[in-house]
């Protein structure tokens, strides 16, 4: 059995694979029939799948196997794995569960994606939000954490985040958490959210990115006296770096840059974020962005625990760049 889940919107698909799995290990509690693949350029993820998929079980246990973003890979590779899933006669299989992940857009004229459509016992495709649809998710997530909101807050909180329901799920959180059962906002979301396209948040990542640590961390001190405070300021450049790294993975996957309608499409980036983003993506590597992000992340991590007091954490992620 085949499961086929894609498209631009990533939040709500891995939402949808973390519940085929949670589901599969409340079922199968010794996890030995569970495997994640990330396919690459070579044929090393295709091995790794044959051998999932010709191991015979232990134990009485349907497989779930995660294959993620195979349309990465070259079209004979694609081809190879096609002719596979025929052989060994996947999609009749039920004791064979396989679920090929894929984000981001897939060229419908392309020979495995069409294979997979017409194939696969179940294929979701997860499209970037219409404005009015985007309203209506943030109404239901707001009240399935127990809050409400009003109509002019959700056009305030779209204007500043945009369709990225990652950032948006973060500000639902915080804001709840803010009005402390209240309804939420304009007022509120504007205090929480401004932040996050604020001018000089740029100028400070683009010192980051320049390596002038100096002016950098001149930059952070003004954001403190203006009476930001510390955790704010990592969720502000944490933002950013997300948003870096999303523009140059479409960068490398395009060859190019698209338009700033063409990325808001993709991306469900505010156009400003975009704007102000782009010229700054063109000079780090998707190497040293992914580097830098996991480094947010870990500090993040780190200051929420204890481990670290904010403002030391933020300076000295910035002078170790």
């Amino acid at each position: 059995m085949i499961l086929f889940l894609y498209g631009p919107d990533n939040f709500r698909s891995k939402k949808k694979l973390e519940e085929i799995i949670n589901q599969h290990r409340l079922k199968y509690k010794s996890g030995l029939n569970f495997a994640k693949i990330e396919s690459n350029k070579d044929e090393e993820w295709f091995d790794q799948f044959k051998k999932r998929v010709e191991t015979v079980s232990m134990f009485q246990e349907n497989k779930l196997i995660i294959l993620k973003n195979i349309f990465l890979s070259s079209k004979s590779l694609q081809d190879k794995f096609k002719d596979y899933l025929n052989e060994k006669k996947i999609f009749e299989k039920k004791d064979i569960i396989l679920v090929v992940f894929e984000e981001g857009e897939i060229k419908k004229t392309n020979t495995l994606f069409k294979f997979l459509l017409k194939n696969a016992f179940k294929k979701q495709e997860f499209k970037n939000f219409t404005p009015s649809k985007l309203k209506i998710w943030i109404q239901k997530e707001v009240k399935k954490h127990k809050g409400e909101i009003d109509d002019e807050a959700i056009s305030s909180l779209i204007t500043y985040v945009g369709n990225d329901l990652w950032q948006i799920d973060q500000e639902i959180k915080k804001l709840i958490a803010f009005t402390n059962g209240k309804t939420i906002k304009k007022e509120n979301v504007d205090a929480l959210c401004k932040a996050l396209i604020d001018p000089n948040i740029f100028e400070t990542i683009e010192s980051i990115s320049k390596k002038d640590k100096k002016r950098a961390l001149l930059l952070i001190s003004e954001h403190l006296e203006e009476g930001e405070n510390e955790i704010k300021i990592l969720s502000m450049i944490v933002y950013q770096f997300r948003n870096l790294l999303k523009l140059k993975d479409l960068a490398a996957e395009t060859k190019s840059f698209l338009n700033i309608y063409q990325l808001q499409r993709v991306t469900g980036l505010h156009p400003f974020v975009i704007k102000k983003t782009l010229p700054i993506a063109q000079k780090f590597s998707i190497e040293e962005l992914k580097n830098i992000y996991q480094k947010l992340l870990k500090l993040d991590f780190q200051i929420k625990t204890g481990k670290i007091e904010p403002r030391l954490g933020i300076e000295m992620f910035i002078t170790n760049l």
